[in-house]
């Protein structure tokens, strides 16, 4: 059983919260005795042994695992209702680092629940055994965040460039909405000299041209003449 605690004071004992009492009733695991591994987010693994029915732990072990920082990023769209959740699920899966949410014109959705998006990042990450847990960041515009990140490129269906002549894996994508971006903003991308490529033939969903980018990114930067 892997739990996350970032930002915390690891000591000989700890307590179980409300949460993973919770969750331990939902695998009837609360009243047998358990080990569970607490990770840090950092690398950390700090390893506490429960007895049954115990709520605090004693810790019998520590170790720290070597973290191939990848700065595996992605920037798009809100996706509509639960397309959002499975888009969150299978990025961390791979192994992304930054997940960017841009509100554009054309946005069907333009707000997110950062507190349930957090708790399925969390899933994803104990469900792949992970040890880092993305980070998520919204930009009410376009403008702002290419202020931020203008090592970035977009895709867009018309280009005449393949995503696979792109030499710099570094950079990162901008998935527009599927409506579409609005003039005003490939104006701005391209006045920002932001390259434009497109994936294929055929027009993907936002979750689905981010699943696929993720996996070409890391791919690429996993690879030895990257």
């Amino acid at each position: 059983m892997i739990f996350f605690r970032e930002n915390f004071q690891f000591s000989e004992k700890i307590d179980l919260t409300k949460d993973e009492i919770e969750h331990l009733r939902s695998l009837r695991l609360n009243e047998v005795e358990k080990e569970i591994e607490y990770r840090d987010g950092n690398g950390n693994s700090y390893f506490y042994s429960f007895s049954s029915k115990q709520k605090t732990g004693s810790l019998i072990d520590k170790k720290n695992f070597q973290i191939q920082k990848l700065n595996l990023s992605i920037a798009s769209a809100i996706p509509k209702s639960h397309r959002l959740e499975f888009l969150l699920q299978k990025t961390t899966e791979l192994g992304i680092d930054n997940l960017y949410f841009i509100n554009f014109f054309q946005s069907d959705r333009k707000e997110i629940n950062l507190e349930r998006c957090k708790k399925i990042l969390l899933e994803a990450c104990i469900q792949s055994k992970r040890h880092t847990i993305p980070e998520i960041k919204i930009y009410s515009s376009l403008e702002k965040f290419i202020l931020e990140h203008p090592n970035s490129f977009y895709l867009n269906p018309e280009a005449n460039e393949k995503i696979s002549e792109i030499e710099d894996w570094n950079l990162i994508p901008i998935i527009g909405p599927e409506g579409g971006f609005r003039k005003e903003e490939v104006d701005l991308m391209e006045k920002n000299n932001l390259k434009q490529f497109k994936l294929g033939e055929t027009i993907l969903k936002i979750e689905t041209a981010c699943i696929y980018l993720t996996s070409l990114k890391k791919f690429h930067l996993e690879s030895p003449h990257s």
